[in-house]
């Protein structure tokens, strides 16, 4: 009985010290495992991306045309062959070799570069740890000559446009599986086209291709081109399916207009980790720009360009919010250049997906933005045409006014306040300051009758509906841009003087579109035929019809 306890415990001793052993050994010797190898260019370089299932332990030499990376205690995926062509700027080949004591060494065969840029990048949400090779290649276009060419293009007013995204870092994922990167940049290069087809006006983009630029490279190229306007553009994400429409955004440099606004500020502000940037760039300090923008009437300017692009977007698909938002991105974070960015409409939305990859949304989008660009810019670059004086008169700014919203007030544009008070674009208005007005235009007194808000309505389609301007309305109701209006509201709108019910004279009403509705149903419904709704509407048949949208309805059919 004794000598079978003792057995016993030496055998669950032996047991015991050789688990241990296993269990040393495999801490010692356990590999990190190289999963994946990825590639892309850029105009100033090419990246190498090597995805790793742990921290990576490695140390790399440089030769003449050839960078080699030793991988301590790694194995190499089974996926990965030993011979990998690449053919890219920078570098033709790598060639993977497994050596004694679990080492991977990974030699790379450069082709003429400048420099190269190894580090590594820690697990972040979906994203392995990486080891990250940047090889900068040499400039086609020497920077001198860059440099040369800045004053041609300040001839011209420069849209610089940021298509968000790119490379590593995908964006918001589509149901379906779209990306917003490729997303953005279809509308991007759409609008650029748009953009450099307007006489006196050039536009350049962030990125031309899938690669991931900084926050600091994207705004240092508006600010080296001298850039009158920065653009970037987004296509929006929810977790609620049936969040649809555009929304526009400026910077704040406190807190963020609502929730919605602040969370999507924090996803859009950490691309810089998605999209790997090293810690030196990706953290640089940012507080001497805001001390800058302090001083400046940039982000007014950014939100009185804001106005005027709602209400383009609004034509094409509508809008999510009524007013503008504002959130602190810091890719908008630019001490003189007004700056926006664009939620173009829901990559979450299943419809709006479906609607963003169509070639002829990106083209509607874009034709937008661009008219609200030369909308915007172009009255205030006109000379006057002739020497006729225009009888003004003082008008004292409010708190809330822009010099849109007095603009429109006074059924006149900015560019000719501008000129009355000899003005420029950038410069600061304040609250009881005293401007030139056009004189005999909003003191006219309008004939006005009531009218309910309906779900479905904005300032601006009410305007269209009763042949005006949203300043029209803001002056008959004393309202600001962004006051809100509920449905049931009564407001005071434009009426005839012989026929107070104007839109009766109109040929169409609006109509929004229910969950599981279609055209045919709807023109059964309104006693109408499919022809006519697609003919007012200027639809085809095949168009997406999304569930909240406004169409119009013959008005000599449709039912009361």
């Amino acid at each position: 009985m004794i000598f079978r306890k003792t057995s016993f415990f030496r055998q669950l001793i032996l047991i015991l010290t050789l688990l241990a052993a296993v269990m040393a050994s495999a801490e010692v010797y356990a590999a990190t495992e190289i999963l994946n190898v990825r590639h892309w260019t850029a105009p100033d370089h090419t990246r190498i991306v090597l995805d790793v299932d742990g921290e990576p332990d490695y140390d790399f030499k440089e030769g003449d045309h050839l960078l080699i990376v030793n991988f301590r205690r790694s194995s190499l995926g089974s996926a990965i062959p030993s011979q990998m062509m690449i053919n890219k700027p920078g570098i033709k080949k790598i060639n993977f070799y497994s050596l004694d004591d679990d080492i991977i060494l990974a030699k790379f065969m450069l082709a003429k570069h400048q420099r190269i840029e190894v580090f590594k990048l820690k697990k972040f949400q979906d994203k392995p740890d990486r080891v990250v090779i940047d090889i900068f290649l040499e400039p086609i276009v020497p920077e001198e000559k860059i440099t040369e060419r800045i004053p041609e293009l300040r001839k011209k007013k420069v849209i610089v446009i940021d298509p968000g995204h790119g490379g590593e870092d995908p964006g918001a994922v589509g149901k379906n599986g779209t990306y917003e990167k490729n997303i953005v940049l279809a509308i991007s290069r759409e609008l650029k086209k748009a953009i450099n087809a307007m006489p006196g006006y050039r536009a350049v983009l962030t990125r031309e291709g899938d690669y991931y630029v900084s926050f600091k490279n994207r705004l240092q190229k508006a600010k080296k081109l001298g850039a009158s306007l920065f653009i970037s553009v987004h296509a929006d994400a929810e977790r609620s399916r049936s969040a649809r429409g555009a929304s526009v955004y400026c910077l704040s440099t406190g807190a963020a207009s609502n929730e919605a606004a602040k969370l999507l500020a924090r996803n859009e502000n950490l691309a810089d980790i998605l999209g790997g940037v090293p810690d030196s760039e990706g953290n640089n300090d940012s507080n001497q720009i805001l001390m800058n923008m302090f001083q400046t009437d940039t982000m007014n300017v950014s939100k009185i360009y804001a106005g005027a692009l709602m209400k383009q977007l609004d034509l094409v698909n509508g809008l999510k919010f009524e007013t503008v938002q504002e959130a602190p991105f810091r890719v908008l974070k630019l001490p003189d250049i007004p700056a926006v960015l664009i939620e173009t409409a829901f990559i979450s939305n299943s419809q709006e997906e479906r609607l963003l990859k169509k070639h002829s949304f990106q083209k509607d989008l874009a034709t937008a933005i661009a008219s609200s660009i030369k909308n915007y810019f172009g009255e205030s670059d006109k000379e006057p045409q002739s020497n006729t004086k225009i009888a003004t008169t003082k008008y004292t700014i409010k708190r809330g006014d822009t010099l849109l919203i007095i603009a429109n007030n006074f059924q006149t544009k900015v560019g000719v306040l501008l000129e009355l008070n000899d003005m420029k674009l950038d410069d600061i208005v304040w609250v009881g300051q005293k401007i030139n007005v056009p004189a005999g235009k909003s003191d006219d007194k309008i004939a006005t009758t009531k009218y309910t808000i309906k779900r479905g309505d904005t300032l601006l389609t009410i305007a269209n509906d009763f042949q005006t301007k949203v300043g029209v309305l803001l002056e008959l109701n004393d309202m600001k841009l962004d006051d809100i209006v509920l449905v049931g509201q009564k407001i005071n709108v434009p009426a005839d003087k012989d026929d107070p019910l104007k839109t009766q004279k109109k040929a169409f009403k609006f109509y929004t579109v229910r969950e599981g509705e279609n055209l045919f149903l709807i023109a059964k419904k309104n006693s109408t035929t499919l022809a006519e709704l697609l003919k007012i509407n200027e639809m085809e048949i095949n168009d997406p019809l999304l569930y909240g949208s406004r169409i119009k309805i013959p008005l000599n059919n449709a039912r009361n």
